[in-house]
């Protein structure tokens, strides 16, 4: 008996995570491109990620991303398995409402409708997206009333297409059997294509090979600037904003003494400002991919602050962006004439994953501090936690000095002979003065031959040729900044400020 009810509650559970996967996940995803409204999904996954520990975090996602780069070829993979974990929470509570309502509500379809209806609402407005911090009704999602018409939608729908496709059994049925293991089938088919669909995905948005550059005779070197479709993307985000770049304005206010407003336009029209700059991701781990070079283009912040005249007391600039990231800056660091509000990217307006319709580029700092979707600066006298920081990241957050090996890569097999060793170096605004190669797991070390810097602000790329001898070698790489300080070398996650350690690899000589 008891394997009987654990299976007809598993067929519920089934068949209602493929209902609400495709309803209460579905439709809200089609509002949200209609709407612009943050889905209950984002929301459940946002928190689940507030919950965790920071070095929790931080572990699962260095994990996840080296999986994911390792043996997928895919980068963001911890952010795919947040949002298919935070889908699942929705389908478990879904699949509980289903077989809940077929136990306890009247035969009638419409009545069983009407109480999912009103109890799926309930649930979605009062506990779980008050409990995921999106507020009561949803209040943190979007607009009030798109976001009523998002989970209304979600419910109805939802209520209708149970209330139909599960009419309750006749007191005289007797079996079920084949149904319900119908329903298993299907929902392990839901689940499994879910996850083969996001390997899929992944696999496919990083197909095409990046364009190889020549540095003398080494080959595997990256472009000194990144093309925009393979510069790394890190948002808080599952799905990133849609800003109306017609309708937006971007607004300077707090401690000014002349508050305004500026359309893209309007910003386009005051003295432009451009130069190469390369962010690295404070989250990027000891050889990791989480950084790119490009040319930006913009308006110097200088002359948005000094036009709203800034009062005496202001020291601090608080950025507010359209995705609800938020993060805080000195002063003295915005008014920096080389730190300034970019709206194109490589000669490109801006695109949607980098920021648009305007993004900060700050020297010396890594990419938390340069905020993407910006719709507000305010100045203020208060000191201010933004949302990294609330999780333990670092309120400074600048740049440490870095180097990576991009070839040979690790566990390569090479031929005996010459072999081409590069990668690339960066050490934010202090610029990169040597890096040093050794092959022998750090006993001894050769200098690197660095290519000129495309600016102050940019990355390097190094090389040497070496003459690689048969057996197994441990190669290790570090750099210099522009004042002579070596790579910290000491083996420290990302978390809190960045991480430090020599990038090695393993590479096989035949």
């Amino acid at each position: 008996m008891a394997r009987l009810v654990w299976a007809g509650f598993a067929g519920w559970l089934a068949f209602g995570a493929l209902v609400v996967g495709g309803v209460p996940v579905g439709v809200p995803l089609w509002l949200r491109e209609l709407l612009g409204v943050r889905t209950p999904v984002e929301a459940i996954g946002e928190r689940l990620f507030r919950t965790l520990p920071p070095e929790t975090f931080a572990l699962l996602v260095n994990v996840l991303e080296d999986a994911g780069r390792r043996y997928l070829g895919v980068t963001h993979l911890a952010k795919t398995a947040a949002l298919l974990g935070a889908n699942g929470v929705v389908f478990v509570l879904g699949a509980v409402g289903v077989w809940a309502v077929r136990r306890w509500t009247p035969a009638n379809p419409w009545s069983t409708a009407a109480a999912l209806a009103v109890g799926s609402w309930l649930a979605w407005s009062l506990v779980l997206l008050p409990l995921a911090g999106a507020g009561l009704v949803g209040a943190g999602l979007g607009p009030p009333l798109a976001v009523a018409a998002s989970l209304a939608a979600g419910s109805l729908v939802y209520a209708a297409l149970v209330a139909v496709a599960l009419p309750r059994p006749s007191p005289q049925a007797t079996g079920g059997t084949l149904s319900r293991r119908q329903a298993l089938r299907d929902g392990v088919r839901v689940v499994v294509g879910l996850v083969v669909g996001s390997a899929l995905g992944l696999w496919l948005e990083r197909a095409a090979a990046w364009a190889q550059s020549v540095f003398e005779r080494i080959r595997g070197l990256p472009p000194e600037v990144t093309p925009n479709s393979e510069f790394y993307t890190v948002s808080k985000n599952f799905f990133d904003p849609e800003v109306d770049a017609r309708s937006g304005r971007l607004e300077v206010s707090g401690l000014v003494e002349r508050p305004f407003r500026l359309s893209l336009e309007e910003l386009k029209a005051l003295p432009g400002y451009s130069r190469p700059h390369t962010f690295e991701c404070i989250s990027n781990p000891v050889g990791g991919d989480l950084i790119g070079n490009a040319v930006w283009k913009g308006v110097r912040f200088r002359e948005l602050v000094e036009r709203a005249r800034p009062r005496s007391t202001a020291r601090k600039v608080v950025f507010w962006c359209a995705d609800g990231y938020h993060t805080a800056l000195p002063l003295a660091d915005v008014l920096d004439p080389e730190s300034f509000l970019a709206y194109e990217m490589n000669g490109e307006v801006l695109p949607k994953s980098h920021g648009f319709p305007v993004r900060a580029v700050i020297p010396g700092l890594f990419g938390m501090k340069n905020p993407k979707w910006i719709t507000k600066l305010e100045l203020t006298d208060k000191d201010h936690l933004g949302y990294w920081e609330q999780q333990g990241w670092s309120d400074e957050a600048v740049v440490k000095t870095m180097s990576k090996f991009t070839t040979p890569t690790d566990g390569a097999t090479v031929p005996a002979g010459t072999v081409g060793v590069g990668g690339v170096a960066y050490a934010g605004d202090r610029g990169v003065s040597a890096v040093e190669v050794s092959f022998d797991d750090g006993r001894t070390w050769r200098r690197a031959e660095l290519k000129p810097a495309m600016g102050k602000h940019t990355w390097v790329l190094w090389g040497l040729l070496w003459d690689a001898k048969p057996g197994r070698h441990v190669l290790k790489v570090r750099a210099r900044d522009g004042v002579g300080t070596l790579q910290d070398g000491r083996s420290r996650p990302p978390l809190p400020e960045g991480a430090t350690g020599y990038h090695t690899i393993r590479v096989t000589v035949r």
